[in-house]
């Protein structure tokens, strides 16, 4: 779906049926090269119903804010689904060349203006990871599970479990 605005958008919305959503100031700032990129990049977050996923993980995120490794959670998925858009864009052009410099067109005219609607973007998350990983595909990721925040974690579920069986025993 192409929509009549200025600023460079590039989205993937809709819970049940995902749809892209791309701008005309998008379609004028890109070569057609790195457009088709953003379009790859845009279908792996269709094809996998990110805007769905994205949501429930944020919702599950801030309803159970008491599990603090649950926020942490929230924001390494994002930055990981990001990198597997990016990966399949690459792969479906065979060169990390046309999604590379889209990103940085679309970073240097300026931040997307906020969508409150669930939505997968292409430049709003995780951009220190993408660039890394655009220069070196083969780089791996460090995921460091917070230990503090995992141990608190586990002792407020723990505690919440002991409440719910006693409230059942004795009840």
């Amino acid at each position: 779906m192409v929509i009549s605005h200025p600023a460079a958008i590039a989205i993937t919305m809709g819970l049940v049926r995902p749809r892209i959503v791309l701008s005309t100031g998008l379609m004028k700032l890109l070569t057609d090269d790195e457009l088709t990129a953003v379009i790859y990049h845009e279908m792996y977050h269709k094809e996998n119903h990110d805007p769905l996923k994205n949501f429930l993980i944020s919702l599950c995120s801030s309803t159970l804010w008491y599990i603090p490794i649950l926020k942490w959670f929230n924001q390494k998925y994002r930055i990981f689904k990001e990198l597997l858009a990016d990966e399949f864009a690459i792969e479906k052009q065979a060169t990390s060349l046309n999604l590379g410099s889209a990103l940085l067109k679309m970073l240097k005219v300026g931040k997307q203006e906020k969508i409150l609607f669930a939505h997968a973007s292409f430049a709003d998350t995780s951009v220190n990871y993408r660039i890394k990983y655009l220069l070196n595909p083969f780089s791996e990721i460090q995921l460091r599970i917070p230990v503090r925040v995992a141990f608190l974690s586990i002792l407020v579920f723990s505690f919440i479990c002991t409440l719910f069986m006693y409230a059942l025993v004795y009840a």
